[in-house]
Parts: structure tokens; sequence; C-alpha cells
């Protein structure tokens, strides 16, 4: 997958986590709900669910990896990209 489009994954994967968060910040999310409101399934999704993991936006629960949370650099990421209607690139390690 180009990095561009892995970049947008992860944006609009990130943001959808965020705004399902916003009222109750402390529950974990179903992976495959968050890919289920998205459009992004199969290996697209295990890929982005790496990407953002991997960058520390989301946190992955040790004893059920299809529960997630996003980290406190996912809220400041997630919070700044709302504020500034833009997209910004969220993945710092390499592609």
């Amino acid at each position: 997958m180009p990095k561009l489009d892995r970049l947008a994954l992860a944006t609009k994967f990130v943001m959808a986590l965020h705004d399902v968060s916003r009222r109750n910040p402390t529950s974990w999310r179903r992976i495959s709900a968050i890919g289920a409101r998205t459009g992004i399934k199969g290996a697209d999704l295990e890929r982005v669910v790496a990407d953002v993991v991997a960058d520390g936006l989301v946190e992955q629960r040790a004893d059920d990896p299809f529960l997630i949370i996003l980290t406190n650099r996912g809220w400041d990421v997630a919070s700044s990209v709302g504020r500034y209607g833009e997209s910004v690139p969220l993945l710092t390690h390499r592609l």
C-alpha cells in the first residue's frame, strides 16, 4: 500500500476511534467496530492497526488484542486534527 494511503487510513481510523470515545474515553473499543465505521477491512485494517499501535497512538489490550483504546498521544493528535480541520501526518515511524 502506498505511504500516502497508509497515512490517510491511519488518520481516518484514529479520528473514528476519537469520535466514538468522546463520551467515555476509558472504554475499550472493538477493532472490527472501528473498521466497520470507517470502511477499512481485511489486510488494510490489520496494517492500519499495526501502524497506529507502533506509533503510540492506540493501545491494544494485552488480554484481548481485538480491543483498542486511544493513548494520550492519540488523543492529542486527534484533537489537533479536529481543531485545525486538516490532515496531519500521524505516523512517525518508517513505513
